[in-house]
């Protein structure tokens, strides 16, 4: 058969079968076009809501939180939760904005111990497309790792324990301040360097504290002097015999301090004594790595610099000298006659000559003190702390439970509550999760 060919007004050949089709091609558009448009509105409203719900959500949290704190309330042990009601923290001016329909939204905030952080389990009221009992359905099953992207979560405690023995080792050393960390740790003490030297526990034990004792050690010098028996005619100390006085008092004899090391070789005298000893030009690199000089870059000797600090030195090298004198007292007249170094007055030498002075060698630490009215005019003390540790410890059973009990289910077990038995020396509480959440 023919196939009919259709026409328009001014001829041209017109598709009956496509006219035909045109509404379906028109709903087709729409669907294909208009739908998406309006699902894709609908998702960005929801998402501009939901994310509005979150804010207020994140407000109740830390309103909550500093509620807690501020009342006492806020829980220290882990699984343990305290519940805040909103109507009160709007009372107590903790809560100002989160109004609807000029209603105040009401319910509360459960605030669990997770481990160092809380859970916050928020039940909001009244407080229109965020109402928790209108947004979200049921509660989900209970599963063993946080739900993550959940808004309304709840955290579920269950509790086992241990049998446990504490115990402390003996005391260690003492350690100087210098061989302690700078930094304070976390039993709120600062610790030695060297944590080897703390006192060991058994491989299987775990440290509860570290516990520290602090005293006072001691070290001591004497001063002593040279005595002599009569006053006389003297004159000061002087390596040359001084005009006016005819006699040198070789009893008398004292030495001068070392002069500072030098490139010039001193004069010779038959009283002097030099000592030589090579110089370097020691230095350091900043963190620029530019060469940092002790004493602007002179040559100096290794025992006048902090080779810690200054830990490089050049190559080149130059002899460096120092010298001291021997001096005297000069007299005229009756001699005296001196004693030996002392810090006490000899027998028969009443008098001490205060420029003989001398500074013996400082003794060992001691933990007791020296000093005493009977030497307190010659000796010269100093004093450092010293600190020793010892380590308390535990060692713990195996568990005790075949499984985790609930709250309820274990204080029923065990005959105490939970923070009682927490507070129990002779057992370790162990508390592990299941969570929970809103399905939305």
């Amino acid at each position: 058969m023919k196939r009919q060919t259709y026409v328009d007004e001014e001829g041209n050949t017109i598709n009956r079968s496509l006219e035909n089709k045109r509404p379906l091609l028109n709903f087709f558009f729409i669907f294909g076009t208009i739908l998406p448009i309006v699902i894709i509105i609908f998702i960005i409203v929801a998402a501009v809501q939901n994310n509005s719900c979150l804010k207020i959500y994140n407000y109740l949290k830390t309103a909550s939180l500093n509620y807690a704190k501020d009342a006492g309330t806020v829980p220290t042990l882990e699984g343990e939760s305290v519940t805040v009601r909103l109507n009160e923290m709007y009372d107590d001016g903790y809560l100002s904005s989160t109004r609807t329909n000029n209603s105040l939204c009401s319910g509360s905030v459960k605030i669990t111990k997770y481990k160092e952080d809380y859970v916050y389990t928020i039940d909001v009221r009244n407080c229109g497309k965020c109402s928790v009992n209108l947004k979200y359905g049921s509660w989900s099953a209970e599963q063993t790792s946080y739900p993550k992207g959940k808004a309304i979560v709840d955290v579920v405690p269950y509790y086992n324990y241990y049998e446990r023995q504490v115990s402390t080792t003996k005391w260690s050393d003492y350690f100087d301040d210098e061989e302690l960390q700078d930094e304070i740790s976390e039993y709120g003490i600062k610790l030695p360097m060297d944590l080897e030297k703390l006192p060991k526990i058994p491989e299987d034990a775990n440290t509860v504290n570290i516990e520290s004792e602090s005293i006072y050690y001691y070290r001591y010098r004497d001063r002593s002097w040279k005595w002599y028996d009569i006053e006389g005619d003297y004159s000061g100390f002087s390596s040359e015999q001084p005009a006016g006085f005819a006699n040198k008092d070789e009893g008398s004899s004292i030495y001068t301090e070392w002069s500072e090391y030098s490139l010039d070789y001193p004069a010779e005298k038959d009283y002097r004594t030099i000592q030589q000893t090579t110089g370097y030009k020691y230095y350091y690199l900043n963190d620029a790595g530019k060469k940092i000089y002790y004493n602007s870059g002179k040559y100096s000797a290794k025992e006048d610099v902090n080779t810690e600090k200054y830990n490089k030195r050049d190559e080149e090298t130059a002899t460096l000298y120092r010298y001291r004198d021997k001096q005297w007292r000069w007299y005229n007249g009756t001699k005296r006659r001196y004693s030996s170094y002392s810090s006490d007055a000899p027998r028969n030498r009443p008098y001490k000559d205060r420029e003989t002075e001398t500074l013996g060698n400082p003794t060992s630490w001691s933990a007791e003190s020296k000093v005493d009215t009977s030497n307190q005019e010659y000796r010269l003390e100093e004093r450092k702390i010293m600190t020793r540790f010892r380590v308390q410890y535990e060692t713990v059973s195996l568990k005790v439970l075949s499984k985790p009990l609930t709250r309820n289910e274990f204080e029923e077990k065990v005959k105490m509550s939970i923070p009682e038995f927490a507070s129990n020396e002779n057992y370790k509480l162990e508390v592990t999760y299941k969570f929970k959440y809103r399905k939305s």
